[in-house]
């Protein structure tokens, strides 16, 4: 058999297929994470996902702390790395802030601080989408 095949080739087969296959596989593992996150109700429904069962999931992913970004390259590689893991967790937007701003520390602790409560503190954060939180970040 002669192969006629070439790497370029086989390479953009296997990128075609994971593109056609990713957005099925990240709703399977939404759907598992969801339906095993704990015990069910009465009605046999999965009790809500919280805020505590998603850091136990966003921990586990040994997810880099920041304390201060020296560089612009030093933010945008963190929030590439917090955007990793919150696509193979498969995370709700509503939780992503929560848990990036949960590993600041130092400098970045302290700006966080001071933002959220010239804001209006828990209130104002919680109406803080991830795409707002990636904006101001960059400020």
């Amino acid at each position: 058999i002669v192969n006629t095949r070439t790497d370029t080739d086989l390479s953009a087969a296997v990128q075609n297929t994971l593109q056609t296959l990713l957005p099925q596989i990240r709703a399977e593992i939404r759907e598992e994470f969801r339906s095993s996150s704990g015990p069910s109700d009465a009605g046999g429904n999965p009790l809500s996902v919280t805020i505590h069962t998603w850091l136990e999931h966003f921990n586990k992913q040994k997810p880099y702390s920041l304390e201060k970004a020296t560089a612009p390259v030093d933010a945008e590689n963190w929030i590439s790395h917090m955007e990793k893991i919150f696509d193979v967790m498969g995370c709700e937007d509503a939780f992503k802030t929560r848990l990036a701003m949960y590993k600041f520390e130092g400098n970045a602790l302290a700006w966080w601080k001071d933002y959220k409560q010239a804001k209006g503190g828990d209130a104002w954060l919680i109406t803080v989408t991830w795409a707002n939180f990636k904006k101001l970040f960059f400020l």
